[in-house]
């Protein structure tokens, strides 16, 4: 896989340089090229051209910073084949509670190798996707790291033997969780790589929703099988032999009362917004209204992150379209459904509505170019961004699992799914002046993920119905949804 430096992707492809195998009358490079005439001022005006013109030495086929990428990269690449012929397990959230019901030596052991024989399957199918994209695509500066990631992983795990004893379980348990905290940045530099994409256009729309849509569903099952077994072990540990009721489904699955978190997160959300608008006290109440004593299980980030979004769309209409005076702002309203499937819920707000021609585009991945420019702007702009990753490698080539304590800014000391690192969490406490424009998009896989939808009404001039509808996990937990790998 070839590789440009990030500094390139942004360009518009008349300034980008002309390939050598390009038939033409005339020489590559027709006219001379000063250190910064390659940059649009328009797009980069916000970026160092100095620093932009150091990294030109990165340029070509294996990037000066990669240890995977390297010109044994193409040989080593016929083992990654094979392990992306094989067929991820299908496995139920029922199957995964299972072996939480009543713990013995032998199910978290068999819960081990499950994870050591699927994880490379489910990584080398991901990786082989992003080796077919186009070349514009694959060699995109962020998808180029989480390719290295990806690939990363899938040699940490394909060459681990099979796990027989309970110390080498907590071997395991120790690696993964390191794995999880030093791959904490691909969700964001997934979410840059798409806006480069679309500010190239080097993607259509429907190609590039889908390819984010897999990319999500396979990081989210790949996490919730890792987090589960993680969380297997540490009750194992401490509660051995403990029998769980007939309704469990895991513990990293938390019994949410949907009023309460709403209101946790509603906190949250106006504190990121004080700078745009000062007077706290005078923000839309949160009035909530239906069955409010609501409780249901569920990964509490991911409902965090989905309550998280649609609020602060929310609150920022509402500042937008009435901030300007000294009153208090219009309540945002959320009515909670109880059904016997199903939670629902509706976020009302007058916060002025979204035109119908926009209406459609909301929910995509695929943004103008002029939109994608200023939230990867934003993007570039947020407190402790990793750019680069910390990935090691040995001289022969092998991964290198870095103890959790070494690791800078993505790391915790406990192998437990409570303490690790989460890139939703930071997303739903940044500033309201980091408008990264992919919220909604991701809120849909994540609803859809867990066979629920998200869908909006609008009344132009007037405010927004946001309707969220959550799945009872303990009714589908038969279903098959950690199948998409």
């Amino acid at each position: 896989m070839l590789h440009r430096s990030r500094s390139l992707q942004a360009l518009p492809k008349g300034n980008r340089w002309r390939s050598y195998s390009e038939k033409s009358s005339q020489p590559p490079f027709v006219t001379p090229i000063s250190s910064h005439s390659y940059i649009n001022d328009d797009i980069l005006s916000l970026i160092s051209k100095q620093n932009i013109a150091n990294h030109l030495e990165e340029l070509g086929p294996y990037p000066s910073y990669s240890r995977i990428l390297t010109p044994q990269h193409f040989f080593q690449n016929e083992v990654l084949m094979n392990y992306s012929k094989k067929k991820p397990h299908p496995v139920s959230l029922r199957q995964l509670a299972g072996y939480g019901k009543a713990l013995t030596k032998q199910k978290i052991l068999a819960s081990a190798n499950f994870v050591r024989l699927e994880l490379p399957i489910r990584l080398a199918m991901r990786i082989r996707d992003l080796q077919t994209l186009p070349f514009g695509v694959v060699n995109n500066f962020h998808l180029a790291q989480i390719y290295e990631s990806y690939y990363h992983s899938f040699n940490a795990f394909r060459k681990i033997s099979n796990i027989t004893t309970r110390a080498e379980n907590e071997k395991f348990c120790e690696d993964i969780s390191n794995l999880l905290d030093q791959h904490v940045f691909n969700l964001s530099h997934l979410m840059m790589g798409a806006l480069e994409v679309s500010i190239l256009e080097s993607l259509p729309q429907p190609e590039l929703d889908a390819f984010m849509s897999s990319m999500l569903r396979s990081r989210i099952s790949r996490r919730v099988i890792v987090e589960e077994h993680l969380s297997l072990t540490e009750i194992y540990r401490k509660h051995p032999y403990q029998r769980k009721p007939s309704d469990y489904i895991g513990e990293i699955f938390h019994q949410c009362n949907a009023a309460e978190h709403f209101r946790m997160v509603y906190e949250l959300i106006k504190d990121s917004s004080v700078e745009a608008f000062s007077q706290r006290d005078l923000m839309p109440d949160l009035v909530i209204e239906g069955d409010t004593s609501l409780s249901f299980p569920f990964m509490v980030p991911h409902l965090h992150y989905l309550f998280g979004e649609i609020l602060r769309n929310s609150l920022e209409a509402t500042i937008k379209t009435h901030g300007h005076t000294n009153r208090k702002l219009p309540p945002i309203r959320i009515t909670i459904i109880d059904s016997k499937k199903s939670a629902t819920f509706r976020i009302s707000d007058q916060g002025g509505g979204i035109s119908h021609d926009k209406l459609k585009s909301i929910w995509s991945f695929g943004k103008s170019p002029d939109h994608a420019r200023k939230s990867l702007a934003n993007f570039h702009s947020l407190p402790d961004l990793q750019m680069y990753s910390n990935l090691q490698v040995t001289p022969a080539g092998s991964s290198i699992i870095q103890p959790s304590e070494k690791l800078q800014g993505t790391s915790v000391a406990e192998t437990s799914p409570e303490t690790k690192k989460s890139t939703l969490d930071r997303l739903i406490k940044r500033n309201y002046r980091y408008k990264l424009g992919l919220g909604l998009p991701m809120c849909k896989v994540y609803a859809d993920y867990w066979n629920g939808n998200l869908s909006m009404n609008s009344i132009e001039g007037y405010g927004s119905d946001t309707c969220l509808e959550l799945s009872k996990l303990s009714y589908h937990s038969n279903v098959i949804q950690l199948d998409r790998a």
